[in-house]
């Protein structure tokens, strides 16, 4: 009985009472030091206490890995710009790579035909910054000014007598009129002004910044073509590592690659070309500002159902305001686009380029939009589509594997019976 009486937490009292009376000076110097709200350090502790423990608990080796997995997210977040180079020259090289594949077996070597593919895209990325952006700059500063004059003039009518005549001849009294106006009316028109034309002017201020960076990056370039060139060894370390160890792992990252390499890919040409026969048939309608619509067209289209919808209205909204006098005419012009362009990419030729492997029920669609717009916003909506698609291979498989052990348990029952 003595000898409970001298045990702290398991261990000796001589052992135990110093180790929590370090646990807690160690603590308080971390508080007091403003130490405790440095990451890296709590990650560094963590990872001290737990590693001698990680194959003798299973708690301690998940908690190893979620302090890992909170590490990696954190350093993202943390270095979200300084990665970006990264992150955007591993996501071409990605995506290149069939092409670089198909280049090899022309007997083009690798480094050359990465060389070309390189200078392609600048290329064309120099034709679209010398044709195509001044332009759609100019006409997206003059669909600004534009709404500028209008949201000018509809508050000079609110704030005209013929409004107020005009609110009058309905049976309205006067300093009701005045009321509503004043007290209603006229803050929530502004309020709803100021939004829009704080959103024009921040997409001006936007590109321009987007502009200057995509110029400062000329690491991307060369990032590229070293990821080109050197993916291949990349994929063999992987398959080497991943064969070995967790080939179920490997065959699922295969399949995930797959499905990101064939869906990204296809909405980058999607967005091409939707943009660009959107702003062509624009011009020959007619229609204002048509490369701006044709841009926002093609930038909308990854997103399913909402990505139309979006383009119906700005396309409205551009024609209600830039000319009122050929508005109808105009929005029945930007309905047939739209509509058109979208019918002929979403049940004519994406279904031959996608297939069955990105198919998803059209409810799982919506829910995925929803879900991932909430959380994620904008970037959410693009990435709803894709990141769906993977969760839901691996819940088929897990489905496969689920019905694999029902169907193998009346088995297992049968021969224990037998041997009975």
């Amino acid at each position: 009985m003595e000898k409970e009486h001298n045990v702290v937490f398991g261990l000796p009292w001589n052992i135990g009472i110093p180790i929590i009376l370090s646990a807690i000076t160690c603590m308080t110097f971390l508080v007091l030091t403003d130490l405790v709200a440095n990451p890296l350090l709590l990650f560094l502790i963590a990872f001290f206490l737990l590693f001698p423990f990680r194959h003798s608990s299973f708690m301690a080796g998940r908690l190893l890995t979620l302090n890992w997995a909170v590490f990696l997210l954190w350093m993202i977040m943390d270095l979200n710009s300084a990665l970006l180079p990264f992150a955007l020259s591993f996501a071409l090289a990605f995506l290149l790579d069939p092409i670089i594949n198909a280049m090899e077996r022309m007997k083009i070597k690798r480094w050359l035909g990465s060389l070309l593919m390189l200078g392609i895209i600048g290329g064309i990325l120099a034709a679209i910054a010398i044709f195509v952006f001044p332009p759609a700059y100019a006409q997206l500063d003059q669909v600004t000014k534009e709404v500028s004059k209008f949201v000018v003039q509809t508050t000079n009518y609110l704030e005209s007598r013929q409004f107020y005549s005009m609110l009058q001849s309905f049976g309205i009294p006067k300093e009701t009129v005045k009321q509503l106006v004043q007290d209603q009316l006229m803050p929530k028109a502004e309020s709803l002004f100021s939004s829009v034309m704080d959103a024009l002017f921040a997409l001006l201020t936007n590109i321009s910044l987007i502009a200057a960076q995509l110029l400062n990056l000329i690491l991307i370039p060369i990032i590229t073509f070293y990821f080109l060139k050197d993916l291949p060894a990349l994929k063999k370390f992987l398959r080497e590592i991943l064969g070995i160890k967790n080939p179920k792992s490997l065959s699922m990252l295969e399949r995930v690659s797959d499905i990101l390499k064939i869906y990204v890919g296809w909405q980058v040409i999607a967005v091409v070309w939707i943009g660009s026969a959107a702003s062509l048939f624009l011009s020959l309608l007619g229609i204002p500002y048509a490369i701006v619509l044709g841009v926002a067209f093609g930038l909308l289209n990854p997103i399913p159902f909402f990505g139309s919808i979006a383009s119906m209205i700005i396309g409205i909204i551009v024609a209600i305001f830039v000319d009122p006098q050929h508005a109808l005419m105009h929005v029945i012009g930007i309905a047939l686009v739209v509509n058109g362009l979208h019918f002929l990419n979403a049940y004519i030729i994406e279904p031959r380029i996608l297939g069955t492997r990105v198919g998803l029920h059209p409810v799982l669609l919506l829910a995925s939009i929803f879900v991932f717009g909430h959380f994620f916003g904008f970037i959410g909506l693009l990435i709803a589509v894709p990141t769906t698609a993977i969760l839901m291979m691996f819940f088929r498989e897990w489905e496969k594997t689920l019905h694999a052990s029902v169907q193998s348990s009346p088995a297992i029952v049968s021969d224990d019976k037998e041997q009975k």
